[in-house]
């Protein structure tokens, strides 16, 4: 049996465009458990390429999941020995797994990054604390943002300050409401810079267990 490569977990009912069997040539497919799927495809060895064109690949198939059902996205990389094997983990995760579908479904990431806005260097120092510490700034925006949001993580933040990342999950009809949001935290503070992407897959939300 060849190694598979893993996507995701799903329901088992509802997974549009990926009802047949994995394949190497036909691309993803399911492996059904129960009421869990795993959505993967055959490779060739258990050595996972991960360049650009798999992390691309990665996305697009956990994206074109998650545009039907909810879905756990895998790490881009995971790679199961054979059927046997995946089967055995999703029994034994059967529990958190089913209970983490219930929890996600309906709702979406989003991830919220906030910058300097640009401007003169003498006004930037002229105005407030957030042109030299956007994260302590920003703290009080994600508290606010939170309010609007099932629950949140923070983002690895790079540099010394100079940005800030927060990521949310969010009911998925209160989208629209959750970015309005962020645009009147935009305006609000003006002299910093505002930005909100997804809808995602939720994966900032989803930390997999895999035995060694």
């Amino acid at each position: 049996m060849s190694p598979l490569r893993l996507f995701g977990v799903l329901p088992a009912e509802g997974h549009h465009g990926f009802e047949g069997e994995p394949g190497e040539a036909g691309g993803a497919g399911i492996l059904a458990f129960r009421d869990l799927a795993a959505l993967v495809r055959e490779v060739p060895s258990l050595r996972a390429e991960d360049g650009p064109a798999e992390l691309e690949e990665h996305q697009r198939t956990v994206q074109s999941a998650f545009a039907h059902s909810a879905v756990l996205p895998a790490p881009p990389g995971v790679v199961f020995r054979s059927r046997d094997v995946l089967l055995r983990w999703l029994e034994l995760h059967y529990v958190t797994l089913n209970d983490a579908l219930g929890f996600l479904d309906g709702r979406v990431g989003a991830r919220v990054y906030v910058t300097r806005s640009l401007g003169d260097a003498d006004e930037m120092l002229e105005t407030t604390e957030a042109a030299s510490d956007v994260a302590a700034i920003a703290a009080g925006s994600f508290r606010v943002l939170r309010r609007h949001a099932v629950v949140s993580v923070p983002l690895r933040s790079e540099g010394d300050g100079a940005a800030a990342g927060s990521a949310f999950l969010v009911e998925r009809e209160r989208w629209d409401a959750f970015v309005e949001v962020v645009k009147e935290e935009d305006r609000r503070l003006a002299d910093l810079s505002y930005e909100v992407t997804g809808p995602w897959p939720p994966y900032d939300f989803v930390r997999m267990q895999f035995g060694g």
